[in-house]
């Protein structure tokens, strides 16, 4: 129940963190908001799937190098294969790197992987230890049901917007 809520917690805010990451690049470049998240709710759970990926894929990993250069490839990887399956369910590629330097087939960039790579290596190096001890300290249980209370209270949140 502790370790599930572990990586629900990490998942949703990797989620969240990468939402924020998107509307920022919306807001720099083009100068509006822009709502990147697929969801009702401010999250991307792209970021959140690829970093259970690589916290699995690298859960042995102490070098940030390593790390870095391991996250580049995975979530190269990931965004590949993740635009042409999210074009495949929504009907339309949602988003491109045309224009951007080394990108393949626009779905794909080498300067967005660098920083997907960095970014990797940020929450691991940084985020990922405190959420550790957190899920470890002496309040996990209630930190455990509140994170329950809030997965269900978002999808209900989701739910209402269906059908």
């Amino acid at each position: 129940m502790i370790r599930a809520a572990k990586y629900i917690f990490m998942f949703t805010l990797a989620s969240f963190l990468g939402w924020c990451y998107e509307v920022a690049c919306v807001w720099v470049l083009f100068r509006y908001y822009c709502n990147r998240g697929i969801l009702h709710l401010p999250l991307c759970p792209i970021y959140g799937v690829g970093l259970l990926m690589l916290l699995f894929i690298f859960r042995k990993v102490k070098s940030p190098i390593v790390l870095f250069g391991g996250s580049f490839l995975v979530t190269t990887a990931i965004e590949y294969i993740a635009s042409y399956v999210l074009q495949w369910i929504l009907g339309y590629v949602p988003w491109t790197y045309a224009g951007w330097p080394l990108s393949i087939r626009d779905r794909i960039s080498a300067v967005s992987s660098m920083i997907f790579g960095l970014l990797a290596v940020l929450f691991i190096c940084l985020i990922k230890p405190p959420v550790e001890k957190l899920f470890e300290s002496k309040i996990k249980t209630g930190v455990a049901i509140a994170v329950y209370v809030i997965l269900a209270g978002m999808i209900l949140w989701e739910i209402r917007f269906l059908g």
